[in-house]
This record gives structure tokens, sequence and C-alpha cells, in this order.
């Protein structure tokens, strides 16, 4: 059984051209109602969460170092199976032949969600510190968001939100959550980006969206986001919840390795041509959630780990050489 590499994308998706955009006096008036469920939404996640790791924490080798969360590989192909989750990617423009192709991004991004995952199998279970800094459920969710999820790719923040801005295209995202009960990972070639930016990308998101969204990325830790080799927000739609609990019954390791997302169902319409800008509801929100993380202090945006036994010693290496520690990146 053999993995692929990363090839050259697929056909690029038919974009409209660029219009004048008004986001209507549904996204207005929804606010409100968006951001309430959202709370209610996030805050089952948040006691899912905590059941998996304090309240009845998941055990080690619930899935076996061979198991495809932690190899990537589609048992059907023999192949990475994160190429095939691709539902949507953007057009790349003319100026961007610097960046990486995009099996690239999603190869790497994969393969370093999956080495997450197998840090909970093998015959030795790791303890939480230098090797291990995460409890196993929150490795388990790694596993769903890597394996499981519809993956989007994008250039960069106003390149990703002239699509979800778009109505057509948003109603395509609500289609394919509806349908597919999955996550929704969001993959961006561009590594290069200010906090500040994807900071109010996220929470563009998350005021289009009735739902959660985490800035992963490689430039220090995004509001209560994590460590990623390139910047990956996750939409999360709690359709993981299914996957990490069945993941603990009888045959749940077998039951959750889905098959690949049928291709040409989704995302086949015009689509793009909405606003690349943030609005001030999406800057204040991104402003609010800083401020909240920074009031932690030490904690930052670690909400389920205890940050000074997880990180001792990365924290003791920073205080010997008199370097401040940054729990969370600056806006």
């Amino acid at each position: 059984m053999t993995a692929n590499r990363p090839q050259l994308g697929r056909a690029e998706p038919t974009t409209v051209p660029a219009r004048r955009h008004r986001d209507g006096i549904g996204y207005w008036f929804g606010i409100p109602f968006r951001w309430l469920y959202q709370m209610g939404h996030n805050g089952l996640g948040i006691v899912r969460v905590l059941d998996i790791t304090q309240l009845r924490p998941m055990k080690h080798g619930l899935v076996g170092p061979d198991h495809p969360w932690v190899t990537g590989i589609n048992p059907a192909t023999g192949q990475y199976i994160w190429h095939d989750n691709v539902i949507f990617r953007s057009p790349r423009g003319p100026n961007e032949d610097g960046l990486p192709i995009d099996d690239f991004v999603v190869t790497k991004t994969g393969q370093f969600l999956a080495y997450r995952v197998g840090l909970s199998t093998g015959s030795e279970e790791l303890p939480i510190g230098p090797r291990r800094r995460m409890p196993h459920g929150i490795s388990y969710i790694h596993g769903t968001s890597h394996y499981n999820s519809g993956q989007l790719i994008f250039t960069d923040f106003p390149d990703a939100i002239s699509f979800f801005s778009d109505k057509k295209f948003k109603r395509e995202i609500y289609r394919f959550v509806r349908e597919e009960r999955r996550e929704v990972l969001i993959l961006f070639r561009n590594r290069e980006y200010r906090p500040r930016d994807y900071a109010y990308f996220v929470c563009c998101l998350r005021t289009i969206f009735p739902w959660f969204c985490n800035a992963n990325g490689p430039k220090g830790k995004v509001l209560w986001g994590n460590s990623a080799p390139y910047p990956a927000a996750n939409l999360i739609t709690g359709h993981w919840a299914d996957d990490v609990y069945a993941v603990k019954k009888d045959g749940g390791a077998e039951a959750v390795v889905r098959p690949a997302i049928e291709k040409g169902q989704y995302f086949q319409g015009e689509y793009g041509g909405g606003r690349r800008f943030v609005r001030w509801p999406e800057k204040a929100l991104a402003w609010v959630t800083y401020w909240r993380i920074r009031m932690r202090g030490g904690k930052g945006g670690l909400f389920f780990v205890n940050r000074q036994k997880a990180y001792a010693d990365h924290l003791e290496r920073l205080k010997k050489v008199g370097v401040a520690e940054e729990p969370i990146a600056r806006m």
C-alpha cells in the first residue's frame, strides 16, 4: 500500500466577474441570531470536549498505528484521502506562481494532523509533556478533522471572503454540511499573513455562519487557534462529535473511516464576486475575542489543557534565555 505524492491541482471552478457587493438585510439582521446560536452550539461543543478530556477521558490506543486516521490512507485506493476530499479550490491568480501547489498544502496539513493522532497510538502511552501536549480526546478530534472533513483551498483571506460572502457559495456550504454531516477545513496557499487579518477572517466566518471557527497556522497562536504548517481554519459544524464518540464503541475504529467525498457533487456552479474585506461587526468580534483571551493571562487560548504542565519544558527554556512568553499572537 503506497501513498500518492502531491500532484498538480484539479481544474479550477468557474467564477463570476467582480461586482459591487452588498450583504443584504439577511446578513445585518441575522447577526445577533447567528451569534446567539453560535454561543449555544459552541457551548455544547465545549461540554463535549470537556467530557472526552476530563470527565470521561478517552483512552490511549482506541485506534491503531495503521488506522487511516493515523496514516491518511484511504483503504479503498491505497492513497491519501485528503486530495479526494477537496470540494473547492479558488482559481490561482497570475502572480501566484511562487506559491506551493494545492496538493502540497493539503498533504502537509494532513500529515501534520495525522501525526497528532499517532501520538495516542502505539504500545507505550506518552505522558502529557514535550512528546504529547494534548489529551487523547483532542488527538482523536484531529483524526476526524483531517480524514473526514470537506476541504476548501484559497490563496489568502480576501480571496476566501470573496467566495464566502457570495450567497450561492454560502448556500452550497450549508448544503454540504447538511447532506454530508462533516466538518469544513479551509486551507490557504499563502503562509504570509498578519495575525490581525487572520483574526478578522475567522470572525468574518463566525458572523456569516452560525458556527465557531478556529485560526490555526504558522504565525503564532491567533485567538483560540494553534500551530499548523499552513493557515488552516476549522469551521466547526459539530459533526466531529459523531465520529469521536463512535470511536469509543466496539467496532467504532472501523466505522469512523468514511469514504471519500463523491466527486462532482458540490460547488459545480459559478461562484465569487463577493466583497474582499471584513465589516465592522466582524472586526468588533475579533477584538472582543482577543481581549477576552489576553485577560486569561498565561492560559492563553488553551481552554482544555493545563498550559503550565503541557508546555513546562518550553516555558522553562524561554525563562532561561530571558524571552517573554506570548501565549497568544498580538493583533
